[in-house]
């Protein structure tokens, strides 16, 4: 796997309203800030 095979995920808006609730969620877990950072699989390979 090479990071040159994925790109920054194109996401719906739902989606990404989602992920900061996820982002949320994990930071008060972990008592800190936490990023999620979504990536998608070009398809050329």
């Amino acid at each position: 796997m090479n990071t040159k095979d994925f790109k920054a995920a194109n996401l719906a808006e739902n989606l990404v309203d989602e992920i900061q609730s996820l982002e949320d969620k994990l930071s008060q877990q972990a008592n800190k800030k936490v990023v999620v950072i979504a990536y998608e699989q070009e398809d050329n390979l």
